[in-house]
This record gives structure tokens, sequence and C-alpha cells, in this order.
């Protein structure tokens, strides 16, 4: 068994919208913290929510990174169906100042 997958801790699954978060921690290390989250559109079983966030690589967390996702709700989960990561920080600006 890969004991990396054992304490494994994402937030991409929730019984709500308000509980999902683009954070991400494994063997109590946090690679991922979100700094922002908007949900864009909720309609029936579908989500859209665009989240800000920063992985730690080297010691430190990078630049922020703008990741759009859909999520479906099924059985009264909503589970991230796909997404999309934009790293370029001028195009981050531009599009969180349209949302």
């Amino acid at each position: 068994m890969n004991d990396k997958v054992i304490n494994k801790t994402t937030s991409m699954q929730a019984a709500s919208l308000d509980e999902l978060t683009a954070n991400f921690e494994e063997l109590g290390v946090k690679f991922r913290r979100q700094i922002a989250k908007k949900i864009l559109r909720k309609g029936g079983a579908w989500a859209s929510i665009a989240f800000t966030f920063q992985d730690f690589e080297g010691g430190e967390y990078g630049e922020p990174e703008l990741m759009l996702a859909t999520f479906k709700s099924v059985g009264g989960i909503y589970k991230r169906y796909n997404y999309y990561i934009i790293k370029n920080k001028k195009e981050i600006e531009e599009l969180w100042d349209l949302l």
C-alpha cells in the first residue's frame, strides 16, 4: 500500500457548495491553499466555481493560480467533474475582475 495516499485530504467533493475548497493536504503538509472562491453558477445538479489558490513548492507558496471547475451533484455529494487552471498572473487578474 502506498503510504502517501493514506493521509490525503482534498475538498473537491462535499455535500454543499460552501464546503468545497481548492485546499489539498497530504501527510500533514498543505500543498495547495485556497485564497478565494466564487460560485459562478448553480443550476440543477451542476455548479461552476472559480478558485484562486497557491501551490506549495520548494518550501514556499508560489504565485496565485486560478481554477475554473464544474461540479456535479450525485447522490447528494458534489464531485469535481472538470476543471481548467490558469497560471498567467495578468490573465488571472483580468478574469477575476470579470467575475
